[in-house]
């Protein structure tokens, strides 16, 4: 009797301790579940549609005089009392560009996604945790029916693969971080082309009013020389329809000069309509013509030129970083022969037993050693590496080739500018002539007509000069003359951003 009320003790005792021990077993669990929830700081998704009426609105208000846009030509350089600029010229026009051209805040945002893949490249695989219970049908001595357990997985790379990781991310990073400067470049470079297509029409516009008034002072001369019998109607003819091939030339090339205006204000960044509140000179040509000149005369500058086209060109560095990148990628699948490691501690309470336990597990390279992935980055870096090779060799070509086309447009324009001295030294004996009664007023005409003819010609090489230096400063990236560097702060206007 004293036995069995000695286990009927014993029993009770245990039943009571049970539901302490569940509730210590819980409390654990719940306080490892803590711990490695503690550091975990949820986001939540903010929805940001794209309004296009608040797009179109802005794209709209983007002012040439705005104070935003005149705080940084002051810090690119120019006076505050000379602010806002009068005259706008090629270097004003770039600025512009570099400061409203949507592409550039594309290229930044594409630089931001590559910093944002830098900090998933570098994350750590997350630990796992598994919780189980059980409940058995068997509960006799009083044992307890209930099991409890608690596992985490924990994983560790090998091979160095986060490192890899990080590293291909770095270069691809440093490679989208190059292309907001490749960018900028080409941005310059169509304000530039633009630039040139626009003065062009400009000049050519002015020259034909010119001959435009000329060829109809010669209608009137030849008209009234037909009405006095001393020209044909040939003459009379053939004068008009080259006054009105003169007349729709100049219609057309208004129309461009339209059309240019339009392109150039686009290319700036800014609305069309914004242009009429800034003047645009003409002239600067023969004043960056000379610059450059000046440029393709020095010997030491013209050997420098290719070094400028390797070293300088931003495609070429953004190649370097793309080549990295692979190689990084090559490591990284290389390391991935070396399959990861689990370890998994754990704890359970098994019918009054408490039993801690240490798994490990891994994958087997039983099947492959990524054979596949490793050859498909190997190719890729062999493939980057026949990129940079190819696009060296092109540069030099362009470079070989544009410095040639170069030279010679500017021989043509030196010809061009001697056959019209030439001219106008002959339009000066027969002005002299018409002065002294030994030439009549249609034969001075003519002869100021075929100066003005030569100046078109003129004005036409002169364009091709520009457009060969522009193809020049296309292959070395960076400005001939040397007048506009390339602001330093676009990558620091992106990190700000």
């Amino acid at each position: 009797m004293c036995h069995i009320d000695q286990n009927h003790h014993n029993q009770t005792v245990h039943q009571a301790i049970q539901p302490a021990r569940k509730m210590k077993i819980a409390a654990l669990s719940g306080l490892m579940l803590a711990s490695l929830l503690s550091g975990c700081t949820f986001q939540t998704y903010t929805a940001k549609p794209l309004d296009l009426n608040a797009i179109t609105s802005e794209l709209r208000a983007r002012d040439p005089l705005s104070d935003g846009f005149q705080a940084y030509l002051q810090s690119q350089g120019y006076p505050a009392d000379q602010l806002p600029v009068k005259n706008w010229g090629l270097a004003e026009f770039s600025y512009s560009a570099l400061y409203f051209h949507p592409d550039l805040d594309v290229a930044r945002a594409t630089w931001r996604a590559s910093v944002a893949a830098e900090k998933t490249a570098g994350q750590r695989p997350n630990p796992g945790i598994s919780v189980d219970t059980e409940r058995h049908s068997e509960t006799s001595g009083g044992i307890s029916p209930w099991l409890f357990g608690l596992a985490i997985d924990i994983p560790l790379e090998t091979g160095g693969k986060r490192q890899a990781r990080i590293d291909r991310a770095t270069s691809l990073s440093q490679a989208a971080r190059i292309e907001i400067a490749q960018t900028a470049w080409q941005v310059r470079s169509r304000v530039h082309a633009s630039w040139i297509a626009y003065q062009a029409s400009v000049a050519q516009s002015r020259l034909l009013e010119e001959e435009l008034a000329l060829r109809s002072e010669i209608v009137a001369m030849i008209e009234a020389r037909l009405r006095a019998g001393m020209a044909s109607s040939l003459d009379s003819t053939n004068a008009r329809l080259l006054m009105q091939r003169t007349r729709q030339a100049l219609d057309t090339e208004k129309a461009l000069q339209v059309e240019m205006r339009a392109r150039l204000a686009t290319d700036a960044g800014i609305p069309s309509g914004k242009l009429g509140n800034i003047n645009i000179p003409a002239g600067e040509a023969q004043t960056l013509q000379a610059a450059r000149k000046a440029f393709m005369d020095d010997p030491v500058r013209q050997d420098k030129l290719q070094d400028a086209a390797l070293l300088n060109r931003m495609d070429i560095r953004a190649a370097l970083a793309r080549y990295d990148a692979a190689e990084a990628k090559l490591r990284l699948e290389i390391a991935r022969q070396y399959p990861d490691i689990v370890l998994s501690p754990g704890y359970s309470y098994d019918q009054g037993d408490k039993i801690w336990s240490l798994g490990f597990s891994t994958l087997l390279s039983l099947l492959h050693r990524n054979e596949g992935n490793i050859a498909e980055a190997d190719a890729q870096r062999e493939l980057e590496a026949a990129r940079f090779k190819a696009l060296q060799a092109e540069v030099i070509g362009q470079l070989d080739g544009r410095r040639a086309a170069y030279l010679q447009t500017l021989s043509t324009l030196e010809d061009s500018r001697q056959l019209l001295e030439a001219q106008r030294e002959r339009t000066r004996m027969i002005e002299k002539q018409f002065e002294q009664g030994m030439a009549d007023r249609l034969e001075l005409t003519t002869a100021r007509l075929e100066n003005l003819l030569l100046q078109q010609a003129l004005i036409a090489n002169e364009t091709r000069v520009q457009r060969a230096a522009h193809a020049l400063e296309e292959t070395i990236q960076q400005p001939l003359e040397n007048s506009l560097p390339m602001p330093s702060d676009l990558e620091e206007r992106a990190a700000a951003e």
